[in-house]
């Protein structure tokens, strides 16, 4: 007997980096069957959104298929500019696309995101772990001298602040930062062994740390999906280690266009049970036991006007 997940939470539209409109999104999450869709904008220094625009359109579309499926109205915001820039929304994405220089003030705390731009004010203080092999390379050889072990510490030591600084409803794509290794060396990738201990530990160290704020992990099927990756994030290694903490996951496709609002999602299930998960989370409005921290139900999230949001469990053991 297979399952089907009726929901994704981190889907990208044509007001970012997707390939098609919400509406056409939300047509095909209808044709599929989902009961849930969630929207999550990109708000970093590399994709900006006119945030005002999409979230008058996600509105819109709420109002016009509130009889045909549940829309959410969220971002991705990223760990280095916080969480001011995209005010009224339902949920979060904290995600790290970035980290700053070493030694860089950027370590303090949050920048406003209109000081920061990946190629203009405070742009030479970021390295982005997903923009390119080549200029990730670059940043890898300038800052670290090539040390990509060094390079994957510090992404780590900054994803232990996610939480505190971006507040989000749930952790995105965690172990990001191996964006690029499943490449051919030729091609840039091959640049870090991932089974490691210099690798994981660390890896392992910023899951200790964000496990005890009780929020779920992305179980992100995004690379996975496009075969970027032989896994998706986190891999095996750290989703069994996230098991054994007691954390929390959902599935998430990353979906950059519709065909893939439920992409990898079977074998996505298949990772988690073989990492001793019987269960998975669904994103809500309808009331259960387990409010949704840093949602609409944390009364410190935003004004709440539009309700607060649950975390649903759905048995994944039944096939």
């Amino acid at each position: 007997m297979s399952i089907q997940i009726p929901a994704n939470y981190h889907t990208h539209s044509t007001f970012c980096d997707g390939e098609n409109t919400p509406e056409e999104m939300v047509r095909e999450a209808i044709r599929k069957g989902f009961q849930h869709l969630g929207f999550s904008g990109h708000m970093d220094p590399g994709v900006r959104m006119l945030f005002a625009s999409y979230d008058a359109e996600i509105r819109r579309l709420q109002g016009l298929y509130s009889d045909q499926i549940e829309i959410l109205r969220g971002t991705e915001i990223d760990n280095i500019t916080g969480n001011d820039c995209a005010p009224d929304v339902e949920y979060r994405i904290g995600s790290t696309h970035f980290i700053p220089v070493p030694d860089s003030p950027l370590w303090l705390g949050p920048y406003p995101l209109a000081e920061i731009q990946e190629d203009g004010k405070n742009g030479d203080q970021i390295i982005g772990v997903d923009g390119t092999p080549e200029r990730l390379h670059y940043d890898c050889q300038t800052f670290y001298n090539g040390d990509f072990f060094a390079l994957a510490r510090d992404y780590y030591r900054f994803e232990e602040e996610v939480v505190q600084r971006t507040r989000p409803t749930f952790i995105g794509h965690f172990d990001i930062v191996t964006r690029f290794n499943d490449l051919p060396k030729e091609k840039g990738g091959h640049f870090l062994d991932e089974t490691s201990p210099a690798y994981l530990n660390p890896a392992r160290d910023a899951l200790e740390e964000l496990v005890e704020y009780g929020l779920p992990f992305e179980l992100n099927l995004g690379a996975y999906n496009r075969s970027r990756k032989a896994e998706p994030y986190p891999r095996k290694e750290l989703l069994g280690t996230l098991h054994e903490l007691g954390g929390e996951i959902l599935l998430s496709s990353d979906a950059h266009q519709k065909e893939l609002l439920d992409g990898g999602f079977e074998d996505g299930l298949k990772f988690a049970r073989a990492c001793g998960f019987d269960h998975v989370l669904l994103l809500t409005r309808q009331k259960t036991d387990y409010p949704a921290q840093y949602s609409q139900a944390d009364p410190d999230f935003n004004n709440g006007e539009s309700g607060p949001l649950y975390w649903e469990p759905m048995d994944i053991t039944i096939w």
